[in-house]
C-alpha cells in the first residue's frame, strides 16, 4: 500500500510508521489482528491453556489449565494454572479452527478434527547470505548471516481488517514486507470470528490474545487495559521479538519483546477489555473473551 503511493499522504496515512513510538499517529487508519485463512476459513494460534497428555489408553488427549488453589510464595499469594492430568505439555505444532475456538471460549476442549497441523499452513525456508558494501561492492569479515523465512501453503492467506481507508485494492501483485516479495492483495468480506462467550455470573472470564501484546517499557512493562489486582492467573508464552521498517524515515525499527499470540489471562472483574497493551490501532493486543475452563468438560 505505502510503496504504491507517489508520496507520503499524511491525510490518509498519518504522520509516522513506527508502531513503537507513542507519538506516531496513524491518522484515520486502524488495523485488526492478522488472521490466517485456510481455504478461506480462519485458523488461530492454539491458546496456551490448552494442553495435551497421554491417557491410560496410550492415546493423546486434550485438557484445559485453570487457576489452582492459592499459594504463598516470594511474590505473595498466587494462583498457578493447574490441570488434574499428569504429563501435560503445550501444543505448539497445531492451530485451531473456528469451531474449536468456540468450544475453548465456552470452557471446553476442542475436538481432534478442530485442529490444523502447522506444517499444513506454512513451511520454513532458511537462507544464508553475506553483507555487501554498496560502495566497494565487496564483503568484509563478520558479514555472514542466516535468516529463516516462512512460505505459506497454496491454500493459505493472511487477512488483516482495515478501517479508515477509502481507497481501492486492485487484485494484482504488490511488493510486500522487508524483501519486497510479490504478494497478491485484494479485498474480501469481513472475516467471521468466533462468538465471544463473555464473563460468567461471578465475573470470571479469560482473555485470549489473537495477536502479540506490547507491554509498556516506560511503566515497568505493565500491560495497558489489564489491572494487576484483577488477574487471577495466566498462561504466557516465551516473548517474541518484533521490529519492522519505518517507511517514512527509511530506517529499521528496533526489535522489541512482546507477549505472543495465544497467551491467556484468567480475570475476575466486570469489564472485559476489547484490546490490551500498546499499539492496538496497529493490530497488536487484539483479544477474544471466553469463560474459565470447566473441569467437568475436560
Amino acid at each position: 500500500l505505502w510503496s504504491s503511493l507517489p508520496k507520503w499522504d499524511v491525510q490518509k496515512l498519518g504522520d509516522g510508521t513506527n508502531w513503537q513510538d507513542k507519538n506516531n499517529i496513524l491518522g484515520p487508519l486502524s488495523f485488526g489482528a492478522p488472521i490466517l485463512l485456510k481455504n478461506d476459513v480462519p485458523v488461530f494460534p492454539m491458546p496456551l491453556h490448552v494442553v495435551e497428555f497421554e491417557g491410560s489408553d496410550k492415546k493423546k488427549h486434550l485438557s484445559l489449565l485453570e487457576p489452582g488453589p492459592k499459594l504463598e510464595c516470594d511474590l505473595g499469594t498466587e494462583q498457578l494454572p493447574v490441570c488434574k492430568n499428569v504429563g501435560i505439555k503445550t501444543i505448539d505444532d497445531r492451530w485451531v479452527n473456528v469451531a474449536g475456538m468456540e468450544k475453548i471460549l465456552n470452557g471446553r476442549v476442542p475436538a481432534e478434527n478442530d485442529l490444523v497441523k502447522r506444517r499444513k499452513l506454512w513451511r520454513s525456508e532458511p537462507r544464508v547470505g553475506i553483507g555487501i558494501d554498496r560502495k566497494t561492492r565487496t564483503t568484509s569479515d563478520a558479514r555472514l548471516y542466516m535468516a529463516s523465512h516462512m512460505r505459506m501453503a497454496d491454500d493459505v492467506a493472511l487477512s488483516v481488517s482495515l478501517s479508515g481507508w477509502n481507497g481501492d485494492f486492485n487484485k494484482a501483485l504488490h511488493p510486500l514486507a522487508g524483501e519486497h516479495r510479490a504478494a497478491e492483495i485484494t479485498t474480501i468480506d469481513e472475516v467471521k470470528l468466533p462468538e465471544k462467550s463473555g464473563k460468567s455470573d461471578d465475573n470470571c472470564y479469560c482473555i485470549i490474545a489473537l495477536s502479540p501484546v506490547v507491554p509498556d517499557p516506560d511503566n515497568d512493562f505493565a500491560i495497558a487495559g489489564l489491572d494487576n489486582k484483577n488477574i487471577v492467573s495466566a498462561c504466557l508464552g516465551k516473548p517474541v521479538v518484533i521490529g519492522g521498517w519505518d517507511s517514512e524515515n527509511k530506517q529499521s525499527i528496533p526489535l522489541r519483546q512482546c507477549i505472543p499470540a495465544g497467551s491467556v489471562w484468567f480475570m475476575q472483574d466486570d469489564t472485559p477489555p476489547d484490546a490490551i497493551g500498546l499499539a492496538t490501532e496497529w493490530g497488536f493486543g487484539q483479544v477474544m473473551i471466553g469463560k474459565w475452563p470447566e473441569s467437568k468438560n475436560q
